[in-house]
């Protein structure tokens, strides 16, 4: 219950609480909603709702902690009698916009007076009372001037100046604990120290790398430079409005590549809380029913708004499901969730001061659906491909630190072209762990091992690799469909070698241009069979095999862009590869494909057998070769004899 405080006033110079004759002290538990609620309601609005004898007042306040010390502060602006309504949603009965109709109405048609205080007033209030309310006021996180004022009741000193937004990402109840009778500086040192505290809800973010010195992550770096950029101007009142910035975006990209480290350091140069959640807590953290669930995106959401400013990391946000592929028990089931997360991000992105940030994280884009990555909502989706070999020599530098500080890190980033940041991370690991065992300080030859251990395959082992590799890089180059940047042999947990290179393929490709696609992802295995006499396992195995895209490229040419035999839309490419088992005919116009492009890429290493040869001699001399030494070889030598299937074995 507050406090009677009518022994305080508002100063009229500087609008903080100053004693009374009687030089009491009054607790901050007592005065922080009081003058939250003073600075939401203007002096005449107050007076005319403590006058009118008929009045539906609402309240909306920023979190649910927030809901009964409002409502308890609204017994100053005159008797509300049985009639008020504090709901939070926490009982799923009882806070129900459709339950207490039937009061209001009454209440009001005989002249009386009724509150209402939430957090989300259109869903937990009567409805009557929304529609009806005389008055409609929105009590925000509190002001340096509120706090202010809440500092010199708790302590009768005034205090000293305060960092902007010193609430920002504080609930009422960490405001009340740290703002105590005693010294005014010492409430500010508490409020700095429990905003501190708070902005790292996720526990690695104060370790986690400046934004600005994030390397490896291309345009996606880019927007979150200029979301740094807003949200200080936002800050400092040059962007008036928080809603005018650009702040969500969904980050795609394969495993591995940063995602999680890229929103800790964002969060931590912004100065934002973070909060993080996906699907699976949503399960795991409630009763796992659609209730419980719904509920819980809904105290997701809560919680950001209550530490607002705040950013929101929806990870593997592919788990909401997209409704176009769903069958009917699963959409019957999925499709209020999905449609319950749309209007929360709508009303996150439409609800003045709600201050938070939303970033989706994903390993699978072209299972989003459609409406929540649209404008508005979470797009645009940005991709974060494998770094080039300067950000991945930065990304080592990034995780060695001081140690190896002269050793060259650009042979590092060849040899290890075309890994991922967690991959960065598990060499460095290793290499410290190697020094470790063999107590002594870390050398080079600790890191390089790690980066492409030794080779302890037979020669024939190596001699298919290399010229596999080295026919998959010469293809890509004859056939325009990429940019080389490096082939190599070094062994990885899933690939005996690899080859990196950029695409060609533009955004509207023709059937020629996906069946060349295919033919360079053949050539490897076409080389096994021109120069070895025989295929090895090595082009197939799992999802991310040469087959296994080849074969999603040309199901995606009968089944996905309409350039085969017909024109119908059976899904993503992907999908339509999974479904050949049960569709004999699709499968066997696939298979037919698959074999004439395989002839082709048989005829092309055939064709070019001296450039593969010396491209694969070459790799098994230095392990790894550049795009340039690749293409130079490419001009320097001519196509050879077209040798048959079965020469040279």
């Amino acid at each position: 219950m507050i406090a009677d405080l009518t022994y305080f006033r508002d100063d009229a110079e500087d609008g903080e609480a100053v004693l009374g004759r009687r030089g009491r002290r009054a607790p901050s538990i007592d005065t922080l909603a009081l003058f939250a609620l003073e600075e939401a309601i203007p002096a005449a609005d107050r007076r005319r709702i403590a006058r009118a004898t008929s009045f539906a007042l609402v309240i909306e306040v920023p979190s649910a902690e927030w809901v009964e010390p409002v409502r308890s502060a609204c017994t100053t602006l005159g008797n509300w009698g049985a009639t008020n309504f504090a709901r939070t949603g926490a009982s799923r009965t009882e806070d129900r916009a459709d339950r207490g109709n039937d009061i209001v109405a009454r209440r009001l048609a005989e002249g009386g007076r009724v509150l209402g205080v939430s957090q989300a007033c259109d869903r937990y209030l009567p409805s009557a009372l929304v529609g009806a309310a005389d008055g409609r006021y929105r009590i925000a996180v509190p002001s340096n001037g509120v706090v202010a004022r809440v500092i010199r009741a708790a302590t009768g000193q005034r205090p000293p100046a305060m960092p902007p937004s010193i609430a920002a990402g504080l609930g009422i109840w960490d405001l009340c604990a740290a703002i105590r009778a005693g010294s005014a500086r010492a409430c500010v040192e508490r409020l700095a120290a429990a905003a501190e505290a708070r902005s790292t809800v996720d526990g690695q973010v104060a370790d986690a790398v400046p934004f600005p010195s994030l390397r490896g992550y291309g345009p996606s770096h880019a927007w979150g430079m200029r979301l740094l950029e807003e949200l200080e101007a936002w800050r400092e009142g040059r962007i008036g409005s928080f809603a005018a910035i650009d702040r969500n975006v969904v980050l795609a990209s394969n495993p591995g590549l940063g995602k999680s480290t890229y929103v800790r350091s964002l969060a931590k140069s912004a100065r934002l809380p973070l909060l993080v959640s996906s699907v699976s807590s949503w399960f795991s953290q409630s009763n796992g029913y659609l209730d419980g669930v719904v509920k819980h995106i809904d105290l997701t959401f809560e919680e950001a708004y209550s530490r607002a400013p705040s950013l929101l990391f929806l990870d593997e946000i592919d788990s909401i499901p997209s409704r176009s592929s769903m069958d009917g028990r699963n959409s019957a089931w999925w499709t209020p969730v999905v449609t319950h997360m749309l209007l929360k991000i709508d009303e996150c992105c439409a609800r003045e001061g709600a201050g938070v940030c939303i970033i989706g994280a994903t390993n699978h884009p072209e299972n989003l659906d459609a409406a929540l990555v649209r404008p508005g909502r979470l797009g645009p989706v940005i991709r974060i491909s494998p770094p080039a070999a300067p950000e991945l020599a930065a990304i080592v530098r990034q995780h060695l630190g001081a140690d190896l500080p002269d050793l060259d890190l650009s042979v590092v980033a060849e040899l290890g072209l075309g890994a991922t940041g967690a991959q960065v991370v598990g060499w460095v690991k290793e290499a410290r762990a190697r020094a470790r065992a063999a107590k002594r300080p870390l050398e080079a030859d600790d890191l390089l091992d790690a980066v492409a251990p030794p080779d302890t395959r037979t020669a024939g082992e190596k001699m298919r690799s290399a010229l596999h590799e080295a026919a998959h890089a010469v293809g890509a180059e004859v056939l325009g469909i990429a940019h080389v940047e490096q082939v190599d042999l070094i062994l990885r947990e899933t690939a005996a070698g690899g080859t990196s290179m950029r695409t060609r393929l533009g955004p509207l490709p023709t059937r020629d241009d996906l069946e060349r696609m295919v033919t360079g992802l053949l050539c490897g295995r076409a080389a096994e069979t021109v120069f070895l006499g025989e295929a090895s396992a090595g082009s197939g195995g799992d999802a991310t095999s040469d087959l296994a895209r080849a074969t999603a490229f040309v199901a995606g040419i009968h089944g996905s862009f309409g350039l085969g035999g017909g024109i119908a839309y059976r899904g993503p490419m992907e999908s339509v590869a999974r479904s050949l088992a049960g569709e004999p005919a699709l499968r066997a116009a696939v298979e037919a494909d698959l074999a004439r492009l395989l002839g082709d890429a048989e005829r092309l290493v055939a064709e070019y057998q001296d450039v593969v040869q010396a491209v694969a001699e070459a790799l098994l001399e230095r392990r790894v070769l550049g795009g340039d030494a690749l293409r130079r070889l490419i001009a320097e030598a001519r196509p050879g004899r077209a040798r048959q299937p079965g020469d040279g074995r």
